[in-house]
């Protein structure tokens, strides 16, 4: 059982008992929303520590470094890139897996990247180039393409090519997006031919977080949290289905993975619809709910809603309310103080929400463990 706070008998009012949420729950998915400042990153480390104490696995993607600060006490494994995190992106898999899939994959991994950091994806033409080099570099080699010389080759091929309608353009486009990749500290991160970073470290009964705030734009962000989970969601998906809770994964600023775009469905959407029968726990954190794929509110069984200012967020989250609500807005939602939240908990059953009160961090978290 998580233990987050308090429920309300009215806002400001007294407390009537604890806040929980069952540990079988959080297999169906957590959302937590809120303004800046309302109490959603309090929110998350509480359930973090719980976690811990409970010996499950938990990974935070950390984008500001706001995690490491107020969860060091925890003891918690820090990957930092450049550091002890690295990731080629064109790296060869391990087995037996044919060089064609695995090019699909990597064509799949840079469409997820272009559409969060560009709003499109490769073209057709560039999938094109991006198949034929691929399968001419790893015919009879295992050594890893970096990103630089794939940037190389992309610039010898050009040249081949010069005249030909739109070649030249498709591959500059390729180029353009691909450099950020090979520059400074996300270079030392993603222009490598090592990798530092086993998704099995990942399984051990304790707190993992990446620090992401040492990368200095959200483009690489964006490409390492992808890589991460796609990782991840190829280990746990071997491991096999459980009926246990395997491992909780925290988005911090999630509307960066997963966009509210109808016609895109993210790495964390498809985490969120397969993973369940794997024992993966997602556990989304947004200030507007409005900007994060309906996909993750939907598939969220729990969602806690901290202060909205927004009429369009309050009306998103509204819609995953129990009960008929007046023109369709949750009028609370707005007018909620720091630290209070709506708690939704759909488990077994939907029940009606409920205003509760979070802890404040550090001082009775060791008492709701």
């Amino acid at each position: 059982m998580i233990t987050i706070g308090h429920a309300l008998v009215r806002v400001n009012g007294p407390a009537k008992e604890s806040a929980r949420i069952p540990l079988e729950a959080m297999k169906r998915h957590v959302c937590i929303l809120g303004t800046t400042g309302s109490g959603k990153t309090t929110c998350a480390c509480i359930i973090c520590s719980s976690l811990a104490s409970h010996g499950i696995s938990t990974v935070v993607l950390d984008r500001t470094g706001e995690y490491v600060d107020l969860l060091s006490h925890l003891g918690p494994i820090i990957l930092t890139p450049a550091e002890n995190l690295t990731m080629p992106p064109f790296k060869l898999r391990d087995g037996n897996n044919p060089l064609s899939s695995q090019i699909e994959d990597w064509i799949s991994l840079l469409d997820h990247f272009y559409q969060v950091s560009y709003s499109t994806t490769m073209s057709p033409l560039q999938a094109r180039l991006f198949r034929r080099l691929m399968s001419e570099y790893y015919h009879g080699t295992k050594d890893t393409l970096t990103v630089s010389s794939l940037i190389t080759k992309l610039e010898d091929y050009e040249r081949k090519v010069e005249g030909l309608g739109g070649w030249t353009e498709s591959i500059e486009a390729l180029i353009s997006r691909l450099h950020p990749l090979t520059v400074d500290l996300v270079g030392l991160t993603f222009d490598v031919s090592f990798e530092r970073f086993d998704p099995a470290q990942l399984f051990q009964g304790k707190l993992t977080i990446i620090d992401l705030s040492k990368l200095p734009d959200d483009r690489a962000r964006n490409l390492l949290s992808q890589m991460v989970m796609k990782k991840t969601y190829e280990a746990i998906r071997r491991m096999g289905k459980t009926e246990d809770l395997r491992l909780a994964f925290v988005i911090d600023e999630a509307q960066h993975l997963a966009p509210n775009d109808e016609e895109y469905v993210s790495i964390p959407d498809i985490c969120a619809m397969e993973l369940r029968k794997y024992g993966f726990s997602l556990i989304t954190c947004a200030t507007r709910p409005s900007l994060i794929s309906s996909n993750i509110l939907a598939n969220s069984n729990t969602l806690i809603s901290f202060l909205l200012n927004n009429r369009q967020d309050v009306k998103t989250v509204s819609g995953f309310l129990a009960g008929d609500w007046e023109g369709g807005y949750y009028l609370p939602l707005r007018f909620l103080p720091v630290g209070e939240a709506i708690l939704q908990l759909n488990h077994p059953i939907p029940k009606e929400p409920v205003v509760i009160r979070t802890w404040r961090f550090h001082v009775e978290v060791s008492e709701g463990q």
